[in-house]
């Protein structure tokens, strides 16, 4: 597989979020590698919170491409001077992958709540 049919696989599959996708110039960069001939790309997500970087490398002999996340803070937590880090899900170049990795990102993004969810009405009041 070439690297331009990776980068269409990847836009494609980023038009899957209704508002994740909206300029592959922003998001999308070609990545040089020594390991594989045809370098690869990464996709960088941003939330308020965090920053996604998304990395594939295409199939190639005896290698069914890669795709995997990793994630870091956009700041430090309080008594803190550095960001924190994490890998998110990674595996072959596939559609299965990148369902994972998006788990992943909304999995990490949620929050917890502060107050039981039973006192609470359906407009977040309580009651």
């Amino acid at each position: 597989m070439e690297l331009q049919k990776v980068k269409e696989q990847l836009v494609e599959w980023m038009s899957m979020m209704k508002y994740g996708y909206r300029d592959e110039e922003m998001y999308i960069y070609q990545l040089k590698s020594e390991i594989h001939t045809n370098g690869g790309i990464r996709i960088k997500l941003f939330t308020e919170t965090n920053s996604y970087a998304i990395t594939a490398f295409p199939p190639e002999k005896n290698f069914n491409g890669y795709l995997g996340c990793t994630t870091n803070s956009r700041k430090p937590r309080a008594g803190e001077s550095w960001t924190r880090g994490n890998d998110l899900a990674d595996g072959e170049f596939s559609k299965d992958t990148w369902i994972k990795i998006l788990g992943d990102i909304v999995g990490y993004e949620l929050v917890k709540i502060h107050r039981p969810v039973k006192l609470l009405d359906e407009g977040g009041k309580s009651k």
